[in-house]
């Protein structure tokens, strides 16, 4: 899928303009266009579904350093980042940092997060082992992020179940203006949240038909306040533990075009993050004296694309061929009284290479226009863990691996076909996907002979129908059903914690998949005046049941023992309402609202007992005002979060934060055609308040306030072109 995103870097590249009008008009085109709800490049009105595209030039505007500021003002959409509270060296609690996203109530491996095409590395939690993959991306390497809300394995298989996070990364084009051989750009940032410093350098140039990227970032930060104000050692204590984080990103993507028709791509992509923790929280003064952690991550990917755009029989293609390693490494260390110290050093290792195609053929039957999308992709994971350290369990020696060493096989084909009528006003979008997976698991010396290892395969063909109608010129509707399936099968599903202590997974063989079926229905606005505004709305309602619903669970006690079986949970279901509108004046201003509710609840197999599904985020409310100078001097925004708390029938949860709004300010001032400086204030209302992502699980106590959000905050950049 590396020359899919190729593509639509082409596409939706954005250009520095001269002024913030110019700007302005560039990044409104590109907002509109998705990539991924198709995998051909569409107007977001013309899909059928609710899908929202973040340009760079938005990235910088809302000053986000990470994921979970990117979707700060995404109703729906969240991602779970729990401070750094772990208590022993056993305990990992927080140390996934940004975990990844969460699409309607349903996150982890079930939403699908790549960068140009490329899967991330998948997330790995059980016991003292938590490792996240939301901070695998840097997001200053990005040109844009799109958020598919709703099942995606159709078109992409098992793990677009719950959504699709597309990240694409930036090309020559986008920093070089018409006319221009070279371009450099240099931008420095700070935020008060964590004290971070960020500083980044690109460059491309162009010399006939080759051109080449260049770029490097660098940032260094600490932990993340909260609004706590209890220090000291010990759990009362709510600021933050205290952290120092540390991470470099590069890229450099060469590209060779010798014809509008032709076009190769090259692309280098590394990254690296270090994170050290004191566990302040943790320091009893008695039985812990001290602890702290030691986090290092670190991704190399190598993707060759070469896309075609031409015409005829297949008027565009693509293939693709990448490699990506990922190494994941937690250190701990215990400092005990009077027993013995002990330390935990976990691993975690990712390897991936894979192939993907995907061609498209445009012909006329009748009154309808079909454009046909077609294609395949194919990968080999490796993956492999081992836990190490001093003082082991009794019973127990390290080195040992939490997991067999294991190959995961996937391979998928795809059809689609855009059939139009009526010129362009109504469209039927069916789509096809075959998906197969296998592992195989490696018994080898350090996994235990008494733990069982189980190979796994299956197969699933996923449908998918929309429609999208516009009747009138400003006024349409869309439909969508989709399928969807889960599939269990990961390399690291099968896996031993603690032997010592009877602690273990086990794979059942041939339990594979859960199935699931969605339904959403929307309504949209478009080119219509409202209050002398030009207003583009859509509204859509959602449903989702999922059959077999697949999830761990502990069955007996440590040392009886403690089996940790996927297992089904029976049925879950999830509703809920969605909508956003934007009014743009002509002399700058411009008003935006969207919120999101959703509800949802999973169903016992065998008692039929309906029970909240915790993971559901409380309704959210975001308005923001801006203003954009006609002349492109300067702008701004007022954005207003409001979320409710939520209700005590919707949540078996003791704690559950109160209801809150806040207000943050950004604003922009073009002090030259080439230099640009940005500023934010935060929670300008130094409000207390949670995000649920966070929060849930939490019990109500006098260290609530550490697990709350930072308070009154501020962020500023400089980005100077030349």
């Amino acid at each position: 899928m590396c020359g899919l995103w190729g593509i639509s870097a082409l596409a939706l590249g954005l250009g520095v303009a001269g002024t913030a009008a110019a700007q302005e008009a560039e990044l409104v085109a590109e907002s509109e266009i998705t990539v991924t709800a198709t995998r051909t490049a569409q107007n977001t009105f013309d899909v059928p579904n609710a899908v929202s595209v973040i340009t760079a030039e938005e990235i910088e505007e809302n000053l986000v350093t990470d994921i979970k500021d990117l979707v700060r003002f995404e109703p729906g959409v969240s991602v779970q980042n729990s401070p750094a509270r772990f208590n022993t060296a056993l305990a990992a609690t927080g140390r996934d940092g940004n975990a990844g996203f969460t699409i309607r109530g349903l996150g982890g491996n079930r939403v699908l997060f790549q960068v140009d095409g490329v899967r991330v590395p998948d997330t790995f939690d059980f016991g003292p082992i938590l490792f996240g993959r939301g901070d695998y991306v840097d997001l200053d390497l990005l040109q844009s992020v799109e958020i598919l809300r709703g099942p995606g394995s159709a078109l992409y298989g098992s793990d677009g179940v719950a959504g699709v996070v597309s990240f694409t990364t930036k090309d020559p084009s986008d920093s070089l203006r018409e006319g221009e051989q070279f371009a450099a750009r240099a931008r420095v940032a700070y935020s008060s949240a964590d004290d971070s410093l960020a500083s980044g350098l690109s460059a491309a140039g162009s010399w006939g038909d080759w051109s080449l990227l260049a770029t490097y970032s660098h940032r260094d930060g600490h932990e993340q306040e909260t609004n706590g104000d209890v220090g000291g050692n010990g759990a009362l204590r709510t600021e933050a533990n205290p952290s120092d984080i540390e991470s470099d990103s590069a890229m450099a993507r060469l590209v060779f075009q010798p014809s509008d028709a032709h076009r190769f791509r090259l692309t280098v992509d590394y990254g690296n993050r270090t994170v050290f923790t004191r566990a302040l929280t943790a320091i009893n003064g008695t039985t812990t004296l001290d602890l702290f952690g030691d986090d290092a991550t670190e991704r190399q990917r190598v993707a060759f694309d070469y896309t075609y755009e031409g015409g005829g029989l297949v008027d565009n293609a693509f293939a693709a061929i990448y490699y990506q390693r990922s190494s994941i490494e937690q250190f701990t260390f215990e400092d005990r009284n009077p027993a013995a110290d002990r330390s935990r050093l976990n691993h975690f290792d990712n390897d991936v290479w894979g192939i993907s195609g995907q061609a498209s053929s445009e012909f006329v039957t009748g009154a309808a226009t079909h454009l046909v999308t077609y294609g395949g992709d194919y990968s080999v994971t490796h993956q492999e863990g081992l836990r190490d350290g001093a003082t082991p369990p009794f019973g127990e020696t390290f080195p040992t691996r939490p997991f067999p060493n294991t190959d995961f096989t996937l391979a998928g084909l795809f059809i689609q076909d855009e059939i139009s009528f009526l010129d362009g006003r109504v469209t039927f979008f069916p789509s096809l996907r075959y998906d197969s997976f296998e592992i195989k698991a490696e018994r080898e010396a350090l996994y235990p002979l008494s733990i069982p290892i189980a190979d796994q395969s299956d197969s699933r063909v996923t449908p998918r129908f929309g429609v999208v109608a516009w009747p009138t010129e400003h006024l349409g509707a869309f439909f969508n059903y989709a399928q969807g399936f889960g599939a269990i099968a990961e390399p690291s599903e099968q896996r031993l914690l603690e032997p010592s202590v009877g602690l273990y997974v086990d794979p059942e063989p041939g339990f594979a998949t859960g199935n699931q079926r969605g339904l959403e229905l929307g309504l949209r606005s478009r080119d219509t005046t409202l209050f002398g505004a030009d207003l583009r709305a859509q509204g859509n309602a959602f449903m989702a049941q999922y059959e077999d619903f697949i999830d761990q669970v502990q069955f007996g006690n440590f040392g009886d023992p403690a089996i940790f079986q996927w297992v089904n949970l029976g049925e879950v279901e999830i509703w809920g309402l969605e909508g956003r509108a934007d009014l743009t004046w002509d002399n700058g201003f411009g008003l935006t609202v969207s919120t999101a509710y959703a509800e949802g609840e999973e169903i016992d197999p065998v008692t039929g007992v309906h029970s909240p599904l915790e993971t559901i985020d409380p309704l959210k409310l975001v308005t923001g005002l801006s203003y954009n100078d006609p002349d492109g001097r300067f702008g701004g925004q007022a954005i207003v979060t409001y979320v409710t708390q939520k209700d005590e029938s919707d949540t078996a949860q003791a704690f559950r934060p109160d209801a809150f709004a806040i207000l943050d300010l950004t604003a922009y001032w073009n002090l030259t055609d080439a230099a640009t400086l940005r500023a934010g204030l935060f929670n300008a209302t130094d409000e207390t308040y949670w995000w649920w992502s966070d929060a849930r699980g939490v019990a109500p106590g006098a260290s609530i306030d550490g697990f709350s959000q930072p308070g009154r905050n501020f962020s500023v950049s400089v980005a100077y072109r030349f």
